[in-house]
C-alpha cells in the first residue's frame, strides 16, 4: 500500500469519482474490507448514508473501527467469511465493492457469490481482482508475475517476496477480463464493463450495473 504496487490511490480515486456521481443516499457494502483504511477518502464528498464493512480478521476490524471512527454515516462491521455471510445476507445494498479477494474462488464459487450479490444489490457492484490476458493459463499468469514483479517490487525483501509469491501461486485464480464479465452477466447484471487496468496489465476494475 504505501509504494502503490497495485495501484491502490488510482482504483480509490476511480471508486470516489463513481460514489460522487451517484446523486441520492445510498447504503455501501465493502467485501473483504481490510482496516478500511482508504475508506474515508473514497466516501468523502459522497452521499453515503450507511457503510457495511465484511472481513474475516478480527485485529483489522479493529482497525476499520478506528479508521472509520467519527465518520459523518452509519458504520457496521461483520466479522466472518464473506462467503458465508452474502450468501445468507438479508438486508440489501445500493452499491457494493470488493477489492482482490473474490480471485481466490473457483469460476463456480466466482459466479454464486456475483448471483447473491446480484440479488442484494440494488445500483451496481465494482471489483477489483488480478486479471489473466487473453489466451493466458495460469501458470502463464504466475510465470509473468514473477517476471515482471520480483523485480519491481525492491521494496520487498527476499523472505517477504517468497511470502507473497507462495500466496500468489498457491491462493490466487485470477480469470481474464472476458471471463470476469461474463461471469457477472451470468449472474443477472444487466449491464458489465472493464472500466480500469492497472499499469502493469496484471489488474483490472470492474462493474456491474442492475
Amino acid at each position: 500500500m504505501d509504494h502503490d504496487a497495485v495501484a491502490s490511490k488510482e482504483t480509490g480515486a476511480i471508486l470516489h469519482d463513481r460514489l460522487a456521481a451517484v446523486p441520492e443516499p445510498f447504503d455501501f457494502l465493502d467485501i473483504a474490507c481490510g482496516d478500511a483504511g482508504q475508506m474515508r477518502t473514497a466516501l468523502a464528498a459522497t452521499k453515503v448514508r450507511h457503510y457495511q464493512g465484511i472481513d474475516l480478521s478480527e485485529p483489522a476490524l479493529a482497525l476499520a473501527a478506528k479508521n472509520l471512527e467519527g465518520a459523518p454515516f452509519g458504520v457496521g462491521l461483520d466479522h466472518g467469511d464473506f462467503v458465508s455471510i452474502l450468501t445468507a445476507r438479508q438486508d440489501p445494498s445500493d452499491i457494493s465493492w470488493c477489492g482482490l479477494s473474490l480471485h481466490h474462488l473457483k469460476t463456480d464459487g466466482k459466479r454464486s457469490l456475483l448471483q447473491a450479490l446480484c440479488g442484494s444489490t440494488s445500483q451496481f457492484l465494482m471489483i477489483y481482482e488480478p486479471t489473466r490476458v487473453d489466451g493466458e493459463d495460469r501458470d502463464g499468469y504466475l510465470e509473468r508475475f514473477s517476471r515482471v514483479n520480483k523485480g519491481a517490487w525492491t521494496f520487498l525483501t527476499p523472505e517477504e517476496w517468497e511470502q507473497i509469491y507462495h500466496h500468489v501461486s498457491t491462493c490466487d485464480l485470477p480469470e481474464t477480463a472476458d471471463t470476469w464479465l461474463a461471469l457477472g452477466r451470468e449472474a443477472g447484471f444487466a449491464e458489465a464493463k472493464q472500466i480500469y487496468l492497472d499499469p502493469t496489465g496484471f489488474y483490472g476494475l470492474y462493474r456491474y450495473d442492475r
